[in-house]
This record gives C-alpha cells, sequence and structure tokens, in this order.
C-alpha cells in the first residue's frame, strides 16, 4: 500500500512538473502579456525618454541543464555599465541606474519581459532565477542540489528568501530545497510569496559593499607621479584603496612595494595620433569598468580630455588636475581644438584643481570650467623635509643649474644662445645640464660640452646634490602648472632665474629670492644671467635664503595635500 502512494506521488509530480507546470507557465504569461501590455507601452516609452539606448536589455543566462540563453529586461541602466556583472557585485550600481531604473528595479517591474522568455520556453514562472553565464561559483554550487536541472523561474524560493543579500552556498542550498519539492503547493507559494517581497523591497541589495572606497588615478609619467604625487597617494592610501594606471617609465617598482595595484597604459604624451589615441581611449573604458572606481583623478593632458569624458558618460565621479596650459594655446587655431576637447572632458568633473590661479582664470574665461568647480593649489607643493636648505656652496667657478626635459618649451634655445655669448665675453662659469632630451639638442649640447662651458649629466632620479652644488638655478620656461624644480630649488636655498609666465613667476620674489626674465627673450635672459654673475657670494646667499623662507611660507608638502584631500573628500 505504501508503494503505490509512493509511485502515485512521484507520477502526480512529474505530471505537474513536465506537463501541467509548462501549461500554466503558457497560460499565465499570455494572460499577464495581454493584460500588462498597456504598463509595457508606457514603460517603453519612459524608458526611452529617460535614457539614449534600447527599451530592452539582453544578458546571456544559464537554463535547465546549463544551456545558455539571452534573458530579457526592460533596461534599467545606462548603455555603457558593465553587462557581465551582477548588479549587487558592482562597486557602486547607483551611478549607472537610470532614473527609470531605480523605480523598474524597486518595484521589479524590470523582469516583466520575461514572460516572452517564458512563452518561448527558456523559463518557467516559478524555478531558481537564472545564473549569469559567468558566475561559475553559484553554477557549481547549484549542481551540488540538482537545481541546475530545473528550469529556471521568474521568481523562486531563494527570491522571496533573502535575494541579493544572501551568500552563493545559502541560495544554492535554498535552490535545492526548492528543486527537492518542487509541485504545485510550492510554487503557490513562492508565487504569492513574491508579491510579499516586492512590497517590502525584501533581500534587494544594489551594490557590492566595499570597506573601503576605491580611487583610481590616472596619469601620463610613473616617474612624475612619484616624484611629485608620492605624499598625496600615500594619504589617499591610509583611507581608502589606490589604484594607478599610467606608462612604466620609472618608480613602478616603488609603488608595487607600497602595495598599489599598478596598471601599465602605454601612451604618447605629447603626439596627436587618432588611431593610438582611440586605442587609448578604449584602454581607459575597459579599466573603468573593469575597476569600478568610487573616484577618478585624473592628471595632465590626455588623461584629463579622454578618462574625463568617460567617466562623464559612465557616471564615475571625477577630478581633474591641470598641470599646466602647454603650448597648444598658443598656437590659435590648435587653441580653439583643445578647448573644445577640455570643454567636452571636464564637462562633467566634479572638481579641476590648478597649480596656479592664472591657468585658473584661462578657463574660466573660456568657458571650460565654471568658477565654482575650480580649485587652485599651490602647485604640488614641496617635501621641506626632502628638499631642506643647504650651506650656499663655494664653488671655484660660477656654476648655473638647469633641471628639467630639454626642449624648446622649456627655453632651452635662449639658454644654450645667452650660454655661448656670456662665453665670449670672456666671463667665467659653467652650465650643468641634468634632465632628458624631448627635442633634439644633442649638437649644440655637444659644442658648449667641447667649448668647456656646458657638463651634460644626464637624467638623474635625484638632482639634490647638484641644486647643492650649484649657485644659482636657471628654469626659462614658456609655460608651467607650477615649476617643482623651481620650488626644490628655493627650498634647498638657491636663487633663482626664470620667466614671468604663470607657473614660474609664484616661485620667485624678483630681485629678492631671484630674478624674473621674458619669456622666449634672449635679451632678457642674458641681462638676468648676467646680473646674477655680477652679485657677490653673500648677495646670492642672502637671495637663497629668501627663497627658502618663501618656500617655507606658501608652497609646503602638507598644506597643499591637506587642500586637495578637502577637495577630494567633497566628492568621496
Amino acid at each position: 500500500m505504501t508503494l503505490n502512494v509512493i509511485m502515485l506521488n512521484c507520477r502526480n509530480i512529474a505530471m505537474y512538473r513536465f506537463f501541467l507546470k509548462r501549461l500554466i507557465d503558457i497560460l499565465l504569461s499570455i494572460a499577464g502579456f495581454v493584460i500588462l501590455l498597456p504598463i509595457f507601452l508606457i514603460l517603453t516609452l519612459w524608458i526611452k525618454a529617460d535614457s539614449p539606448g534600447p527599451v530592452f536589455f539582453k544578458q546571456k543566462r544559464v537554463g535547465i541543464h546549463k544551456r545558455e540563453f539571452d534573458i530579457l529586461k526592460f533596461r534599467t541602466m545606462y548603455i555603457d555599465t558593465p553587462k557581465d556583472i551582477p548588479t549587487h557585485m558592482l562597486a557602486d550600481p547607483e551611478k549607472y541606474i537610470t532614473k527609470a531604473g531605480r523605480f523598474l528595479r524597486k518595484t521589479s517591474l524590470d523582469e516583466l519581459p520575461q514572460l516572452i522568455n517564458i512563452i518561448r520556453g527558456d523559463m518557467s514562472i516559478v524555478g531558481p532565477r537564472p545564473a549569469l553565464y559567468n558566475q561559475y561559483d553559484l553554477i557549481e554550487e547549484r549542481d551540488k542540489y540538482g537545481a541546475n536541472d530545473v528550469m529556471p523561474g521568474l521568481t523562486g524560493w531563494a527570491q522571496i528568501n533573502g535575494r541579493d543579500e544572501l551568500e552563493i552556498p545559502v541560495k544554492a542550498a535554498l535552490d535545492g530545497y526548492y528543486t527537492e519539492h518542487i509541485g504545485f503547493l510550492m510554487d503557490c507559494r513562492c508565487f504569492f510569496g513574491t508579491f510579499s517581497a516586492v512590497l517590502s523591497g525584501r533581500g534587494v541589495s544594489e551594490g557590492q559593499k566595499r570597506e573601503r572606497k576605491k580611487i583610481l588615478i590616472i596619469t601620463n609619467h610613473s616617474y612624475m607621479l612619484y616624484r611629485f604625487r608620492l605624499e598625496l597617494i600615500s594619504k589617499l592610501m591610509e583611507q581608502c584603496e589606490v589604484v594607478l594606471s599610467m606608462p612604466f617609465v620609472g618608480h613602478e617598482d616603488d609603488f608595487q612595494a607600497m602595495g598599489l595595484k599598478c596598471i601599465n597604459t602605454p601612451m604618447e604624451r605629447r603626439g596627436i595620433n587618432p588611431v593610438k589615441d582611440l586605442k587609448l581611449l578604449k584602454e581607459y573604458k575597459r579599466q573603468l569598468r573593469e575597476e569600478a572606481p568610487d573616484l577618478v583623478i585624473t592628471i595632465s593632458v590626455k588623461p584629463n580630455i579622454y578618462a574625463g569624458y568617460l567617466c562623464g558618460k559612465m557616471h564615475i565621479p571625477f577630478a581633474a588636475m591641470v598641470q599646466g596650459l602647454g603650448s597648444p594655446f598658443e598656437k590659435p587655431v590648435l587653441a580653439q581644438l583643445v578647448t573644445v576637447m577640455y570643454r567636452t572632458g571636464l564637462r562633467k568633473a566634479h572638481r579641476v584643481l590648478f597649480e596656479n590661479k592664472d591657468n585658473a582664470a584661462v578657463f574660466v574665461n573660456k568657458h571650460i570650467v565654471e568658477p565654482e568647480r575650480e580649485v587652485v593649489l599651490s602647485g604640488a607643493g614641496i617635501n621641506l623635509d626632502l628638499f631642506g636648505e643647504r650651506e650656499y656652496p663655494v664653488n671655484d667657478i660660477f656654476r648655473f643649474l638647469y633641471v628639467g626635459r630639454i626642449m624648446e618649451e622649456k627655453g632651452c634655445g635662449e639658454l644654450f644662445a645667452v650660454t655661448k655669448r656670456l662665453h665670449a665675453e670672456n666671463i667665467p662659469f659653467l652650465l650643468d645640464l641634468v634632465g632628458f632630451y624631448e627635442d633634439d639638442f644633442r649638437e649644440q649640447v655637444k659644442e658648449l660640452e667641447d667649448a668647456g662651458i656646458l657638463q651634460d649629466h644626464g637624467f638623474l632620479n635625484d638632482p639634490r646634490e647638484y641644486y647643492a652644488q650649484s649657485d644659482c638655478v636657471v628654469m626659462p620656461s614658456y609655460h608651467e602648472g607650477m615649476s617643482n624644480v623651481l620650488l626644490e630649488a628655493a627650498a634647498m636655498g638657491r636663487p633663482l632665474i626664470t620667466t614671468d609666465v604663470p607657473g614660474c613667476r609664484e616661485a620667485v620674489i624678483n630681485e629678492v629670492s631671484g630674478l624674473l626674465c621674458q619669456p622666449k627673450d634672449e635679451e632678457s635672459l642674458y641681462q638676468a644671467m648676467k646680473k646674477m654673475l655680477g652679485y657677490t657670494r653673500e648677495q646670492r646667499e642672502t637671495m637663497g635664503k629668501e627663497g627658502h623662507k618663501h618656500m617655507v611660507k606658501n608652497f609646503g608638502k602638507d598644506a597643499v595635500v591637506t587642500h586637495t584631500i578637502e577637495a577630494l573628500s567633497e566628492i568621496l
């Protein structure tokens, strides 16, 4: 008698599972689709009006016996959202969800198009929710309970008992419980329990909870980032996870030794090659999707424009650091193009940080950035412990020092021309050159070396000893954000000669801690260098001391880092 009852129950379960359940699915889905058609049309219009993109969203899911199919949903997120990551695993899904999407997800109306999946035979009304094709841990865990061998559902036992908040083993176990107890009564419990779960919002989790915010810093030079932003990065690491994206050209090992994730992102810093720049744009997009940062900090032109544009499109908060305007703003046609690119790239920047007030004013005047989004810093600041004041040297011959990239825009053409003029007047001095070539000045440098008035020391990681040995540091640059070379030299107590341009003039108190000359003006530079040569050692030493005081008062690294963190904290 007992055996007959068991066999009858088995036949009833099989009849329900393989015939009646499917019949109910078809009838209810068709009826639901017809009844809800007006709602379908209203939601379709709302989604189209709310954001660009298709009405429906397709995603590869795992069906019965682990066969893959495309699930249908109303689109609730912007079209550039990562497509193969569960929403509750995104770091900050709110920045991806549309206005219409928030309502649809809260009410679960985004799942309505799955009535089509049910009619097609991909799904059932009740069953384990279909896993993403790449949720291997969930699929494997369900195998233990045979839950991959039943039709996935629009709703299910796990859905009404925790949904997104459930750990993988718990969710799989609940799916297994459903599989073991599948039947008409169980499906009724799941179906009617769904209404209660939806109305209460029980178990909905929009995003992975991070213990620490993630910051992605995108720049164009690993060496420069380490030299001038190390203290800022160290401070950010105290509260946040920090990831660096940059070309590896030095100090990347030091960053990694600090525990930072570093992404090698090659780029042409100065060239404009559409093919290579498009490749860079795609790489930035990939990184932003994979890292899903809470905040992006872009530094230098291409990261500001390309990564900034993508952050705006992908609704990722970002701050841009403008290190200087560069030569494009000095060429009328190119300036117009760069202005348009900057407007596009910085349109949705939460903060734009400048190293001097003149550059900030240019961006306001060109309608690139509104004043309320601007923050003006004192450059990158100077580490006064690392670049402490040194005793002024006693040299047998006067030593000028140039530190930086050897290129036209740094005034190297004028510097070498003046060096020749002073040498022709039989004035004893030596020019020390520390840096790497970006423009071809090698022949001029060799000529001056052969004449015994220049020493080319090449690129050096640490120029402090050369600052210490110099009588005066000269930087006749055409433009700067804020010259770190000038800040370092002044902090170590050396008088300066530099141009009267933004990013250079701030480092000097003219006639007190150094001398200003006009940019691109050989005669002006000549007069300044000759005047410096005419000072006594004691006069130059006094100028150096005044320069050090100026740095302590206005350019301390700690104050600049604090100011920067305060600006970024308003976004985080």
